[in-house]
């Protein structure tokens, strides 16, 4: 008789680098606490920025990338779908691409990813994908479908809290948004979020995380040259709305 695996939390993202930025002080905190974590990446990131030294493809790279990232922050497995990057341009998807995948085969993928991982809680983006690319937009469609189809009564969706970045240095959302600049708004208003988690004591891990993906964070972009107090302003904080009752994120809040 095989073991019963450890609960797990299961993060479902879209591209490498995504969970750093958007979860990775949770994450090194979650593992810290002693929780299994687990990692699903939708695509590899394949239609990112080019990386001027690389020998192979970029979505090899970038999974290379990943896994660095992970080790660093304790994920104790990662999970790679692998479809197509849809990149920026919503008129002209590549074949394959995630953002035309059938919802509900992609939420039969993940769901059984959810059951072997024995998951308490799923994470995903919110209904807006955060800043609307249409591979974020889909994690949240597919993992809330995976989610009821897996009976996972927890699902915490990551947002940015957008009055709160209005006050601190620029993050990295915000030029992903002069990207798709049909986009009004990122994140959430503060009003409608549940969970606001304290990572400052993770951002070792968290920076570490975020520059583990070179191809796309190169030491000049603005997120490396920020100061230690910067980034700590402008990262040292995750946002996450919950639908469901409170499960192990909310476990988080506790020493507040």
């Amino acid at each position: 008789m095989s073991a019963t695996p450890q609960p797990s939390v299961v993060f479902f993202h879209a591209h490498p680098d995504d969970e750093a930025i958007f979860s990775g002080g949770t994450i090194a905190r979650l593992a810290a606490a002693g929780h299994r974590v687990v990692v699903v990446m939708a695509t590899s990131g394949g239609l990112g920025l080019e990386a001027a030294d690389a020998s192979d493809a970029l979505d090899k790279v970038r999974e290379q990338e990943l896994a660095l990232a992970c080790r660093i922050l304790g994920v104790a497995d990662t999970v790679l779908l692998r479809y197509v990057d849809s990149g920026l341009d919503d008129a002209a998807y590549p074949l394959g691409s995630f953002a035309t995948a059938d919802v509900g085969e992609a939420a039969a993928r993940l769901a059984a990813v959810l059951r072997a991982e024995a998951a308490e809680a799923l994470v995903v983006y919110d209904e807006g994908g955060v800043y609307g690319h249409s591979d974020h937009v889909q994690v949240h469609r597919v993992g809330t479908a995976a989610a009821a189809l897996a009976g996972i009564a927890t699902v915490y969706e990551m947002t940015v809290d957008r009055e709160y970045l209005h006050f601190v240095e620029t993050h990295l959302i915000d030029h992903a948004r002069e990207a798709l600049p049909h986009i009004e708004h990122i994140g959430m208003p503060t009003v409608f979020i549940t969970l606001m988690l304290d990572v400052r004591a993770y951002l070792t891990q968290k920076r570490a995380a975020i520059a583990a993906h070179a191809s796309q964070v190169h030491d000049t972009s603005s997120v490396m040259q920020l100061s230690l107090e910067s980034f700590r302003n402008v990262y040292g904080f995750e946002w996450y709305v919950r639908n469901g009752p409170p499960s192990v994120l909310d476990t988080l809040i506790d020493d507040w």
